[in-house]
Formats: C-alpha cells, structure tokens, sequence
C-alpha cells in the first residue's frame, strides 16, 4: 500500500503570465501567489520525496537565489522547510530512501543538501544539461556528498512508482506517476504543467515548445483525462482543493 502526503514547502509571488501565456492586457502582470510543494510517498520498499522545495535561507533573505532584481518573489516560512514539514509526519531525512527531483530549479531541489544518504533519481540528460548554470545553482544541488542516479527513460523507482520523462520546461524534465489503490493512478507533473489550465489549453511557457506541448498531451493521457488526479507545481487555486499533510491520498 502506498501513501502520498502534500505540504507545501514555501511559495512564490510572480506574475501570472509567467505561467498562462494565453494572458492579454493587464491580466498578464497580475500577481498570483502560487505554491512550493514536495511530496512525501511511504512505499513497501521505503520513503519517497518527490521534490525538496525551497532552501531555508529564504526565510530570512527571499531574493537569496536571484537578487531583488527578480520578477520573482519567494515567501518562505520557517515550517515550510521540508525537513520540518517531514519532522511533523514524524520522518527524519535519514528515513529517505529515494529522492526524485523532477528538475534541479532550486524551488524544486532546492533542499537535497538535508538529504545526504538517499539516492537522488534525476534522468541523465537533465544532470548534464543543469550543470554549471547559473539559473541551476549548483550551491542547492551539485553538493559532493549526494549520490546521484542518472536514469534515462521511464523507471521503476519501487512497485507502482515511476518516473516518465516530460522535457519541454528543461531537457530531461521528469515526472512521477504513481499507481494508488484508493485513488487510481495520480501523476505529479513537477514544471510539466504548472496549472491545469495548461494541460486543458496545451499551452504553457517553456524552453522547447514542441517538447511541452507533446509533454502536456501525455500528461493528460496518463490520468485518461481525469485532470482531478494530476497535481500540478504551482496551481494557486487547484492546490487549495488538494488534501495536505498529515491527510493523504492511498
């Protein structure tokens, strides 16, 4: 039996258009709130996150990443860090076995440094694209003591867990689909989709559109169009349907 729980990891103030770029006028530059969150998968075979959030040093200086320069505002509590969101399922980050990063954007493996003995799942070609970029900082994730596993294509990360390459946002961008007894199968896009509204229009902002759009499709196909069962990164008004830790989905 597995057990997925949400909670949220920090957020991020950012203009809309940034995530629906069918936007016009001033609906482009309105402001949204939209959500960090990871997952945490307790499985037969051991504990999964899926994504560690936010580094802590936001808390105290949010443009710590990118400058005040940024269009981009981080907002980040002292409970979000994901080893206090763990503590409070009464999880250590020794009790993590695997971690999957569905990209190393420092909202979304910003906290693998907590995670020294897992096993971080990152598909190959996304490590060799990330490395040494500023807009990767390595200073989150190219740490010595982590062990990475570069896989290529879909993988088996334990029995109804696996990772299904999504590129478009990054090459290499991966997602997590996991197979629950209660809910059926659920997928966790990472920055695949950031809204549902992305997959419904098949439109979102992306590095290499032709990549996302086809992404998107699979997405949808993968949950046979129930989008209910697809949990997008950073879906201000989706997440507040969601159920968050302690609940969870089985």
């Amino acid at each position: 039996m597995i057990e997925l729980v949400l909670f949220r990891t920090g957020a991020v103030d950012i203009a809309r258009s940034a995530f629906q770029p069918w936007l016009e006028g001033a609906a482009r530059e309105e402001r949204v709130v939209a959500p960090v969150w990871s997952g945490l998968l307790r499985t037969n075979e051991g504990n999964v996150v899926f994504d560690t959030g936010l580094h802590p040093v936001h808390v105290e200086r949010p443009d710590a990443t990118f400058g005040p320069q940024s269009g981009l505002k981080v907002m980040m509590e002292k409970e979000d860090a994901i080893v206090s969101r763990l503590a409070a399922l009464g999880v250590k980050p020794d009790d993590v076995a695997i971690v999957v990063n569905s990209h190393l954007h420092f909202d979304h493996a910003g906290n693998n440094g907590a995670f020294p003995r897992a096993t971080f799942v990152v598909q190959a070609e996304h490590l060799a694209f990330a490395k040494g970029k500023p807009n990767f900082p390595g200073v989150y994730w190219d740490i010595a003591e982590l062990r990475y596993l570069p896989v290529t294509g879909r993988t088996r990360v334990a029995t109804g867990v696996e990772v299904i390459p999504t590129p478009g946002h990054a090459p290499g961008h991966q997602s997590l689909v996991v197979e629950l007894a209660e809910s059926g199968r659920v997928v966790l896009t990472g920055d695949a989709a950031f809204t549902r509204e992305n997959i419904e229009r098949g439109e979102i902002p992306a590095m290499d559109q032709v990549a996302a759009k086809e992404s998107l499709a699979l997405l949808g196909s993968l949950a046979e169009g129930d989008l209910k069962r697809i949990f997008t990164s950073h879906d201000a008004d989706n997440w507040a349907t969601w159920r968050h830790a302690p609940a969870a989905y089985r």
